[in-house]
């Protein structure tokens, strides 16, 4: 139920909370249809659930288990990373999906496929309270989860629109994932690597800024610059990782 709530009370609020003078079904429209573009984080996260889960359980009886869930977790943020980029610096290109009419909302675009990358890691997170069979406390983070969508979308959505609802689903699912962390690291701890994470990430936002601070009027040329950013992101995480793994193997 909470979770119904963090996905489609911002798309009701919106047509309640929007000033008079603004059409609201149009916004709602641009909002709807610039979300969308997050399609291939949202799917690649609910394929990742699917076949997480029976994982999760299967490796809880193994001596080194929590180290696997690590792995996984570090592995995972790598290719939402790797989403996240490939979609922001190629949204010209996945813009005519939606239509011309719906572009004036392109810029909560990196705001939702940031929020869902935060979802994914919650998913991830979620392990600790799975197999310690308290459930009940991820029913109380989705719950907070819910309160902050629809406080932040009350407020926000008079002022800021639609994107003060993409805000409001990126602080959503923010909070989401640093409350089971927290709350987790105290129940069933897990050694993350946090370190590598946080670069990786930091390099990931260095990337997707110079992408917007670099303008290229060419289309070709522009389309040249991010696919070299994006291959060589890709290709710095396949290096340092084979090294990763083969100092791991010869430990």
């Amino acid at each position: 139920m909470a979770g119904m709530i963090n996905e489609v009370s911002d798309k009701i609020l919106l047509k309640y909370l929007l000033p008079a003078n603004v059409d609201a079904q149009a916004q709602i429209g641009v909002y709807g249809a610039n979300y969308k573009l997050a399609i291939l984080m949202t799917l690649f996260i609910q394929m990742f659930r699917y076949a997480a889960e029976p994982f999760f359980f299967a490796e809880s009886g193994k001596k080194d288990a929590k180290a696997t869930y690590s792995r996984v977790m570090t592995y995972f943020v790598l290719f939402t990373l790797l989403i996240f980029l490939g979609v922001t610096m190629f949204i010209d290109v996945f813009k005519y999906f939606i239509g011309p009419k719906f572009w004036a909302g392109l810029m909560i675009v990196p705001i939702v496929l940031a929020a869902k990358l935060f979802l994914g890691v919650f998913y991830n997170l979620s392990v600790w309270y799975k197999l310690t069979n308290k459930t009940l406390y991820g029913a109380v983070i989705a719950l907070t989860g819910a309160a902050v969508t629809i406080v932040l979308n009350i407020v926000l959505i008079p002022k800021y629109g639609y994107l003060g609802s993409a805000w409001a689903n990126f602080f959503c699912y923010l909070s989401m994932m640093i409350i089971s962390y927290f709350w987790g690291r105290r129940i069933y701890p897990i050694k993350y690597q946090l370190k590598k994470i946080a670069a990786y990430t930091l390099l990931a936002g260095f990337i997707y800024y110079i992408s917007r601070a670099v303008t290229i009027e060419n289309n070709y040329l522009a389309f040249l610059f991010h696919t070299v950013l994006l291959l060589s992101f890709a290709g710095l995480i396949i290096v340092r990782e084979k090294r990763y793994l083969a100092t791991q193997k010869a430990d």
